[in-house]
């Protein structure tokens, strides 16, 4: 891929080939678009459950990739398909 049309929602080739909807996976790209960073498993109260952050920037080229209000907008999906 070289061209930008080609790239779809993403800004670099890079998280085109880095971001998965396997939410097991490093970057997840949520039904929402949203794109989440997957930090690992965590075990509170004897359950165990996958820690996610947001992400503003593209950790490979640095291009804003999602605002406070589109994190904000789609945080209720997430939440709603992660617990």
């Amino acid at each position: 891929m070289t061209e930008d049309a080609d790239l779809g929602q993403f800004c670099c080739e890079e998280l085109a080939e880095a971001v998965s909807p396997d939410p097991t996976a490093s970057l997840i790209e949520h039904d929402s678009g949203l794109i989440l960073l997957n930090l690992g498993e965590r075990e509170e109260e004897g359950e165990t459950g996958v820690l996610l952050a947001t992400i503003h920037f593209c950790p490979f080229c640095g291009t804003e990739i999602q605002t406070d209000e589109d994190i904000e907008a789609a945080l209720g999906d997430v939440e709603e398909t992660f617990n």
